[in-house]
């Protein structure tokens, strides 16, 4: 008789498991992410070159890579009425032999409000570079924040590296930077 049971439990188990996965993986799913988060909230940013307008001293700013992969189209800005929590960051510096810098380079991330006040500094991490054998330095780092920090709707994140070049006219100096969180209601 214990032999049906288990077995019966088991059944019921991995249909019940295979009923809230296919829950959890539709369109409009109310589930929530390991973060509490539905995953529609997720963002990740990768940084780019923007040409003008960009944060100085590289135009840089950042597009929202789509689950597809895909790039958001334009630069990326918190929608009016919500705020960004930042709680990730990859960065990569590099040299490629091309200019000489200290082994020690900190990335920092500040928050600029767009009307034009004074930005401030939200985050910052530091790093030791190494000789990458191609006769340059290079070095990176992911950091997995406790508490992260927030981003309103009318700011952006500016990078900057100290003490650099932050970029260099030939390549070299920030190679990527990714930033990863989720969008919540600003109450």
């Amino acid at each position: 008789m214990k032999k049906v049971v288990i077995p019966g439990l088991l059944i019921m188990l991995l249909a019940s498991l295979a009923v809230s996965s296919a829950v959890a993986c539709s369109p409009g799913s109310t589930w929530l992410t390991h973060m509490g988060q539905l995953a529609s909230n997720h963002v990740t940013l990768g940084s780019t070159r923007v040409g003008t307008g960009g944060c100085e001293p590289c135009q840089l700013d950042f597009s929202r890579v789509l689950p597809d992969g895909s790039l958001e189209a334009g630069v990326f800005r918190v929608p009016e009425g919500k705020v960004l929590v930042v709680t990730d960051v990859d960065w990569k510096y590099r040299t490629h032999g091309l200019f000489e810098t200290n082994r020690v380079q900190s990335l920092r991330l500040f928050v600029e409000n767009l009307a034009g006040y004074p930005p401030s500094v939200a985050f910052e991490s530091t790093i030791t570079l190494v000789d990458d054998g191609y006769g340059g330095l290079a070095g990176g780092i992911s950091e997995h924040m406790t508490s992260g920090f927030v981003v309103s709707s009318g700011t952006r994140v500016c990078p900057d590296v100290y003490p650099g070049p932050a970029c260099h006219p030939e390549g070299g100096g920030l190679q990527h930077l990714i930033l990863r969180g989720y969008l919540i209601e600003d109450r």
